[in-house]
């Protein structure tokens, strides 16, 4: 089977998706102890913009106990415009104030050598190459398949945007977000990660489950080496 028509595949697939119902679930732990839980209910309709969510999170470290329920129902059709234009002005203010092209404009001059650059996009190019070359198929029965990634190298680039992501982002108004835990933080600063993505496909190539788990060694901020485990989970409806 070829990768890249594969991936063209589930790319169409999920574009043509107009309604997105599932569950997606996060655990974290650190040094074998249950440190942070989420457990998201979702309901999205792309056509009338009515979103439904069911919010489940709970915190346990560093001395800190929260649990967090909550039951959203909204409608993001007449703000598709706004949310457009803030996320956009949100990303520029985020890639600057993260290092990404402090020394040149990002919309405007680039520096062969920058991440912004013409090497860097072809480093990132190269890299997303490298890990469809290194995906696992496996065809199953009803045209369903199984897709298995083994992720043990991550540019050091790519490993400080995500960081900077993290500590940029807050938690939703009102819940308690992992970022208020050091046990969630060091799961970003885990040295060399080692990196398992899990995917099904059904027969029309839509994603139906999603499994990623990452695990290492972090330090925290009294050089401490703490063993980190991480998990996400998935699963849609179609």
């Amino acid at each position: 089977m070829n990768k890249i028509k594969l991936m063209y595949d589930v790319a169409k697939a999920m574009k043509d998706k107009e309604v997105f119902i599932g569950t997606l679930e996060v655990a974290a732990k650190k040094d074998q102890t249950d440190c942070f839980a989420l457990r998201n209910e979702f309901e999205k309709n792309l056509i009338t913009g009515q979103v439904k969510v069911k919010l489940n999170t709970s915190l346990d470290c560093d001395d800190k106990q929260l649990k967090h329920e909550s039951t959203s129902e909204f409608n993001l059709q007449n703000c598709c415009g706004a949310a457009h234009h803030r996320h956009h002005k949100h990303l520029r203010g985020h890639f600057h104030s993260h290092g990404c092209c402090e020394t040149s404009d990002c919309c405007g001059e680039e520096s062969d050598t920058s991440c912004c650059g013409v090497k860097g996009k072809f480093a990132a190019l190269g890299y997303v190459l490298k890990l469809i070359d290194k995906l696992e198929i496996n065809e199953l029965d009803n045209n369903a398949v199984a897709l298995s990634l083994n992720i043990d190298e991550i540019p050091v680039e790519l490993m400080q945007h995500i960081h900077g992501r993290f500590q940029h982002h807050g938690s939703p108004e009102g819940s308690p977000g992992p970022q208020c835990c050091s046990g969630m933080k060091d799961i970003v600063s885990i040295e060399k990660p080692v990196i398992d993505l899990n995917v099904l496909l059904n027969a029309d190539k839509a994603i139906e489950k999603l499994v990623i788990t990452a695990s290492g060694t972090a330090k925290d901020k009294d050089d401490q080496i703490h063993e980190m485990s991480f998990k996400a989970e998935l699963n849609l409806k179609w």
